[in-house]
């Protein structure tokens, strides 16, 4: 299909039906936000040719500005295809939120995948780039991601989608051991290439969490999820279900660099952070209440020297000692 008639095509979509009317600058300013680059010239040229092939369209010239419209008898048909926007709106959902969608939904859109793809290939400009300009990363470590088997993928997501429990065999982590569950499956959340879900097993209420890739089987079942009562997603990840929460909330007073300190000016451990100005040797006391999480001891230690821990002491001593660990193991 080419350029020019889809270009038409997205033309003929932007102009009203008497008696509102369209200027011709308007049409080109509209065509090079969908990325044709075109010209008055050629939007006249393309008018006069449409009006005079069938096309119902109107020449209004009794006031200015000047425009164009569909006759006040004309009859509309729905013009086929898809805008550019709207091919790089679903070109974008396909790389990076195909992960998101139960296996019934991307079945669904997959036509529109295909359609915004061949759309893409014939768009001249910017909405063609656009997808090969964006990216999302992770602060941490870059990772494989783990595969999982694509048929408990699609069990699971289903199960999800459909409030069914289902049965999976599952490796635990702690002894490697496998082990069968009838899961009640709550939630997912994707962190750093791992596809968490967030159940309960059988009929106990404790929330669990389980990784995708451990479960080696999976069959759906046409009972009905146990949920327990009062159960958020949101909630729960806000309350640190997901960081492996040791306690409850503390309050930290700590010691960072000055290029930390910045960072955390700019992204705060919590609402209530508080920060010193930075003292002759360039360090900031930042004090803050958080959850008492494993993720907090991560963050910590993987600052190193740019962080000391003031208070609690319970967690002051934890990173010395394990600082201390970690340096006896490069001995000189």
């Amino acid at each position: 299909m080419s350029s020019t008639l889809l270009r038409q095509w997205a033309m003929l979509r932007m102009i009203p039906r008497h008696p509102r009317k369209i200027t011709v600058s308007q049409l080109r300013h509209g065509l090079e936000e969908q990325g044709y680059e075109t010209t008055v010239r050629t939007i006249q040229r393309d008018l006069q040719a449409l009006s005079g092939q069938g096309f119902a369209l109107v020449a209004d010239d009794r006031s200015r500005p000047h425009g164009w419209q569909w006759a006040r008898d004309a009859k509309i048909l729905d013009v086929p295809g898809m805008e550019p926007q709207t091919a790089l709106a679903f070109k974008l959902a396909q790389q990076f939120l195909a992960p998101l969608m139960a296996p019934a939904t991307l079945h669904a859109l997959e036509p529109y995948f295909r359609q915004a793809g061949e759309v893409l290939k014939v768009t001249p400009g910017s909405v063609r780039r656009w997808p090969r300009k964006v990216r999302t990363v992770t602060r941490g470590q870059s990772l494989i991601p783990p595969k999982g088997d694509p048929e408990v993928l699609r069990v699971v997501y289903e199960a999800l989608f459909q409030d069914r429990q289902f049965e999976t065999r599952y490796r635990r982590r702690k002894d490697n051991l496998e082990k069968e569950y009838v899961v009640n499956p709550l939630g997912l959340v994707f962190r750093d290439g791992v596809i968490y879900l967030i159940c309960t097993l059988f009929d106990y209420a404790d929330i669990m969490q389980m990784v995708l890739h451990r479960m080696t089987d999976a069959t759906p079942l046409e009972t009905p999820v146990r949920r327990p009562r009062g159960f958020d997603l949101d909630s729960y990840l806000n309350d640190g279900g997901l960081d492996f929460r040791l306690g409850e909330e503390i309050s930290v007073c700590l010691d960072v660099h000055r290029d930390t300190a910045h960072h955390l000016g700019e992204t705060p451990l919590s609402r209530d952070q508080r920060m010193s100005a930075p003292d002759a040797e360039g360090w900031v006391t930042v004090r803050a209440t958080v959850p008492d999480t494993s993720q907090l001891r991560w963050w910590i230690l993987g600052l190193g020297a740019r962080i000391r821990v003031r208070t609690p002491k319970r967690l002051r001593t934890e990173i010395r000692d394990a600082l201390r660990e970690a340096a006896a193991l490069y001995p000189d």
